[in-house]
């Protein structure tokens, strides 16, 4: 916000900073900042006379003799093109209905969708008439009208900054106010045959492939624009700022030291396993009805269960280091053990049940693959293959196979699985049998070791008075922890922590959402930023 010369401006209360002519960063209070932004918006009128040294979106000025515009828009989703691309176009007519000129081109690929296009070549085309020019703009997109009807032709209303676009629809109003302009919007059929309308659809539809067309970065007019890492944010700014926080934290709770010890961190489908533990539906209606369950979820995925080896960690003083797994007395309890205990009768293992849990599992998944609509035919050795995954190989259990009991889904799973399937039919299909792989393990293993554990403890005189009592070693000291200090830090840390700069600035070049766009292997060199600037 430009700060003029000797001005005082009110920051915390009773207190105030002086402003001489250089640039100072103010704090404010969120309502304080939205009560300014919602200052700007309403009035429109009071545009400062800055508006006019700002570049304009168009270079063509057309003559005031243009009474009607026919514009149209294109966009190549990623499916048919190797980036998203979005064109425009429009042709201006005059009132004795010849051909005044004709505009096309393309725009940079920035949260792209047909209805951006469409919008900017609205934008582009009023940019281009001169001021009091009374027009009218014939589309094929219905819902251009409607929103126009809506965010544009009508007086502001604040819900227009949780649509997308809103910055485009902002700068419209803009020019309508700044030119004066009187715009009626009418609805063309998209397949009767109209020639204008066929016209300026294949002009949008050339500039894809018109090597001498050049990127046009959109000047946006908009009195209040939110920017990350140099990139405006055009969508609600609620969830945009939700999802810069929902992106970083996945990226702490990827590089957390226990998802690191044996692999990297990227050998896991993070968008996958997230998308897994977040179906708010199947944990709110579980048959078990209980709460208990979902805990567990979470502690095994951050092996966070209070097994015999984490006691002995916390707590030395009661549980003797050198104690084994009663149910098998052959080596420590940890999270892993659990699975694969052997226990003193074989046939009522622990093993045996994962594995036959395990099967079930793997079953279940593949039916569900071979009966789903594929993107491309599944070959004959599909079910092999997958079958063959070395995360179903539990004999021994491997490390991939014990992470994904943990519910930390293998990316060369889903690699394999992304060559026939979409991601959300992948993640789809994991979701409610994983979901009950996890129940049958807190039903038939880990309630039933907790009986037994309870009982074990009694016999060894273990109270609960005893397992609450602050007396012993402070749980940061575990001198006998097998963990080596040097892998409590992942090795790819360092390199990783601007990982979640680089998946949202992705999804707003690319589309999508911004976990679709997890790549741990590149890093950005840019610093992110988080800017919100005003007139």
């Amino acid at each position: 916000m430009p700060l003029s010369s000797l001005i005082r401006y009110l920051t915390k209360p009773h207190t105030y900073i002086h402003v001489d002519t250089r640039s100072v960063s103010l704090s404010a209070s969120l309502g304080y900042a939205k009560s300014l932004l919602l200052f700007y918006l309403f009035a429109p009128v009071r545009l400062p006379p800055m508006l006019n040294q700002v570049s304009r979106i168009s270079d063509i000025q057309l003559p005031s003799s243009v009474s009607t515009l026919y514009i149209d828009g294109s966009f190549l989703p990623p499916s048919s093109h190797p980036t998203p691309s979005m064109a425009y176009a429009w042709t201006a007519i005059d009132s004795d209905g010849f051909i005044l000129e004709s505009h096309y081109n393309t725009i940079p690929s920035l949260f792209p969708s047909a209805l951006r296009s469409e919008i900017f070549a609205l934008l582009h085309g009023l940019d281009s008439l001169p001021r009091y020019s009374k027009i009218t703009v014939a589309t094929d997109c219905a819902q251009l009208i409607s929103l126009w009807t809506t965010y544009v032709d009508a007086p502001f209303i604040p819900k227009m900054l949780k649509e997308f676009n809103h910055l485009l629809w902002s700068s419209a109003r803009a020019i309508i106010s700044h030119k004066n302009l009187e715009v009626t919007l009418i609805k063309v059929p998209a397949h009767a045959d109209d020639s204008l309308n066929n016209h300026v659809d294949d002009l949008a539809k050339a500039a894809h492939t018109d090597s001498c067309l050049s990127f046009i970065s959109p000047a946006f007019l908009a009195p209040c624009i939110l920017q990350f890492n140099s990139l405006p944010g055009d969508m609600n700014i609620r969830k945009f700022i939700g999802d810069i926080f929902d992106a970083k934290s996945l990226l702490t709770l990827a590089l957390l030291p226990r998802f690191n010890l044996n692999s990297s961190f990227s050998d896991i489908d993070w968008a996958c396993t997230k998308f897994c533990f977040n179906n708010k539906q199947l944990q709110s209606s579980h048959r078990n009805g209980r709460s208990e369950f979902c805990a567990f979820r979470i502690k095994i995925l951050l092996d966070m269960l209070l097994t015999l080896t984490t006691f002995q960690k916390q707590k030395p003083h009661i549980y003797d280091p050198s104690w084994l797994y009663p149910q098998c007395n052959s080596s420590p309890e940890t999270l892993d053990h659990l699975w694969t205990c052997p226990y003193i009768l074989p046939e009522f293992s622990p093993f045996n049940t994962f594995k036959t849990l395990l099967l079930d599992l793997k079953t279940v998944c593949l039916g569900k693959f071979l009966s789903a609509t594929p993107l491309k035919s599944l070959p004959d050795y599909f079910a092999v293959k997958f079958m063959a995954m070395d995360c179903w190989d539990c004999n021994p259990p491997s490390n991939s196979c014990l992470r994904f009991a943990r519910g930390l889904i293998p990316m060369s799973l889903t690699s394999f699985l992304g060559t026939y399937f979409s991601s959300s039919t992948i993640c789809s299909i994991f979701d409610t049998p994983l979901h009950e792989f996890h129940f049958d393990l807190y039903v038939q293993i880990w309630l039933c070791r907790s009986v037994f554990f309870h009982h074990w403890e009694l016999a060894q005189g273990i109270t609960n008075k005893m397992k609450s009592s602050a007396i012993g070693l402070s749980p940061i000291i575990r001198p006998f922890s097998n963990v080596s200090p040097y892998s409590l830090t992942p090795s790819l840390a360092t390199a990783s922590l601007d990982f979640w700069v680089s998946w949202v600035s992705s999804y707003i070049i690319h589309g999508g959402s911004w976990i679709s766009h997890l790549d741990f292997w590149h890093r950005l060199t840019v610093q992110p930023l988080l800017r919100i600037s005003f007139w």
